[in-house]
């Protein structure tokens, strides 16, 4: 009960480096993967939606970074869409100047799925674009602005974590050669939007369905 109290509440800070919302998820086990293993998590902070290409622009004009792939191109880089075109380094190096980290696989699952081992942010529902991007045509398609689907919010209020982007996590999926990517993005079919779905990514990888949000231990 005391678990099911903190997601109702859904206590929420402002990273203010960038201007992040994050939110809080409690410590405690939840259920991961297809099995759906009890796992064990720390408390912990997460974006409450993915990096949009607006704060990325200020961290590029604080550090001198370097653009990310398709800055340029119109379909991607709307300001309040997820960056991407982001590698694996890019990621970390932006967590590190706003002080966040790249989540961890089990963080991410549990602020996507919660408590109950459900299949989707939202339930058990499939998709359907009321809830989610998916499955949208490869050369017409692009990401929509953060927040446009409120009814496939998880049960700890965190937008996004099924379709419209890939999200890049610490771990290697592969060692040395693929890292995790969690979440499914715009262009991949419905299955790929389940909670529990694991694929990965080259950490050099720049592909225009690919971002990242971060996460912050609960201190």
């Amino acid at each position: 009960m005391e678990e099911k109290s903190n997601i109702t509440q859904k206590k929420e800070i402002v990273n203010e480096k960038d201007g992040s919302v994050m939110v809080y998820i409690p410590a405690g086990i939840f259920l991961m993967g297809i099995e759906k293993n009890s796992v064990n998590v720390d408390a912990f902070y997460i974006d409450k939606y993915p990096i949009t290409n607006n704060q990325y622009k200020k961290f590029m004009s604080e550090t001198n970074y370097v653009e990310p792939a398709f800055w340029n191109e119109k379909k991607f880089n709307n300001p309040d869409q997820p960056v991407v075109g982001v590698n694996w380094n890019d990621a970390v190096a932006y967590a590190n100047w706003s002080g966040k980290r790249l989540p961890q696989e089990k963080e991410w699952e549990k602020a996507s799925r919660g408590t109950d081992g459900r299949e989707y942010p939202w339930g058990n529902v499939k998709p359907d674009l009321s809830l989610a991007v998916f499955d949208l045509d490869i050369s017409k398609g692009a990401p929509t602005n953060v927040g446009t689907h409120p009814s496939g919010v998880s049960p700890f209020g965190c937008y996004d974590m099924a379709g419209n982007i890939w999200e890049w996590c610490q771990e290697w999926y592969t060692e040395g050669k693929y890292r995790v990517v969690r979440g499914g993005s715009w262009i991949n079919h419905m299955n790929i939007l389940s909670c529990s779905y694991r694929s990965c990514s080259v950490p050099i990888g720049k592909d225009n369905n690919v971002g990242y949000r971060c996460v912050k231990d609960a201190t």
